[in-house]
């Protein structure tokens, strides 16, 4: 398989998968799983506790809301040393996700999306099965305003890459080629008739 293809450490589009945080662990509650999102979004931008307190326990008491950032971070922790790595750094009340070495599918798919090689805005939209962290809620208001935002921002960025790749099908003189393309489009933005025109013509 290649590299660019390989399975990343953790992948937050389509869903959340990270293969060290096991269903059913502490470290697998849905508060811990925004938690990374969250972070590993922020990548190299250390968060104060009173914010992550703040985006993912809102509704409960300041004091409860850190001790329950306390007891999400330990079990993280622990189950995230499993990868011989130490993935969060913690200096006094700051936290950073520090996976600036692993692999992280959000990452990959904005590189590749970025270029203007048809075999890697195909890379990249292989990278694109669904939205940010699809099917995932969290009843914090904080948290899923910023979701929103991560997701347009996201889903943006996936129509973009699939607008280039259909041109540069039809600038290479292959009309069917952007069939996929122009398909996965109209799944993002159906109202839009220049799409429905090429896919007509192709």
């Amino acid at each position: 398989m290649a590299d660019s293809m390989r399975r990343p450490f953790l992948s937050l589009l389509g869903g959340f998968d990270c293969a060290n945080l096991a269903p059913g662990s502490p470290a697998a509650t849905r508060k811990a799983r925004a938690m990374v999102a969250y972070l590993a979004l922020q990548t190299g931008h250390s968060q104060s506790r009173e914010k992550l307190a703040a985006l993912l326990w809102g509704g409960v008491a300041e004091e409860q809301a850190r001790a329950n950032l306390r007891q999400t971070l330990s079990a993280l922790r622990r189950a995230l040393q499993t990868t011989g790595r130490e993935c969060f750094r913690i200096e006094g009340d700051r936290i950073t996700l520090n996976i600036d070495d692993a692999d992280l599918d959000v990452r990959r798919f904005e590189a590749l999306a970025a270029s203007f090689s048809t075999e890697e805005l195909e890379q990249a939209i292989a990278l694109y099965p669904g939205e940010l962290l699809e099917g995932f809620s969290l009843a914090e208001e904080p948290f899923e305003d910023w979701l929103r935002i991560e997701r347009e921002r996201l889903r943006t960025v996936a129509i973009s890459a699939l607008e280039k790749l259909i041109a540069r099908h039809i600038a290479g003189n292959k009309p069917g080629a952007c069939i996929p393309a122009a398909t996965r489009l109209l799944g993002l933005e159906p109202l839009r008739e220049d799409v429905h025109r090429t896919l007509m013509r192709a």
